[in-house]
C-alpha cells in the first residue's frame, strides 16, 4: 500500500491536482477513522461509568436552581 503524504508529494510535483485531492482526502479520512475510533471509546466508557440514573424530580429541582 502507497503511503499518501508521498502520493501527495509526488502529485504536486507531476502537476497532477486530481492526484494531489485525492491523497489529501485519503489522509483526512485516516485522520477521522483514528479520531471516531477514540471518540467511540471516550463515548462507551462514560456511558459505562454513569452513575444509575436519579429520580426524575430530583433532577428537575437541581435544573430549577441553576436557573
Amino acid at each position: 500500500m502507497s503511503n499518501p503524504f508521498e502520493d501527495a508529494v509526488d502529485s504536486v510535483y507531476d502537476k497532477n491536482p486530481a492526484g494531489f485531492q485525492d491523497a489529501v482526502s485519503a489522509i483526512l479520512a485516516d485522520k477521522l477513522k483514528e479520531r471516531i475510533g477514540v471518540e467511540k471509546v471516550a463515548v462507551a466508557q462514560s456511558f459505562l461509568n454513569e452513575p444509575e440514573s436519579e429520580d426524575y424530580e430530583e433532577q428537575e429541582e437541581v435544573a430549577d436552581e441553576e436557573v
